[in-house]
């Protein structure tokens, strides 16, 4: 069986893994406070952690036919659709790993940009 996504299709696909992402850290915390879990304060928490997920999703999206030759490549382009998924469930952890490497390739220590003295 061949499935054909759209950029719209996979991008929905992400931001399921996002929402899927954010009821497991919600169920957590509800669980923590004995079901008195605060919503607002945990969207203003985690507004920005959102934020970038939303855009690994996009850049991600945007992408897509890349993601798509690789997968290919090595005999898993089956697996595009769950990929997405997963990019939304990890976006903000993956953007993270990625912008650290980069940073440790240039020559950057820490997040506000210092270069490091080695």
């Amino acid at each position: 069986m061949t499935t054909t996504y759209t950029r719209a299709t996979l991008f929905l696909l992400g931001l399921l893994g996002l929402l899927s992402h954010n009821f497991v850290e919600l169920n957590k915390q509800n669980r923590a406070t004995n079901g008195k879990l605060n919503l607002i304060m945990y969207f203003k928490l985690e507004v920005f952690s959102i934020a970038i997920s939303i855009t690994a999703d996009l850049v991600s999206t945007l992408l897509s036919d890349e993601i798509y030759k690789a997968l290919t490549k090595i005999g898993y382009e089956w697996l595009l659709g769950v990929s997405f998924f997963l990019i939304g469930y990890f976006g903000q952890s993956l953007l993270i790993f990625i912008v650290g490497k980069a940073n440790a390739a240039i020559g950057k220590s820490n997040d506000e940009g210092e270069v490091s003295k080695s």
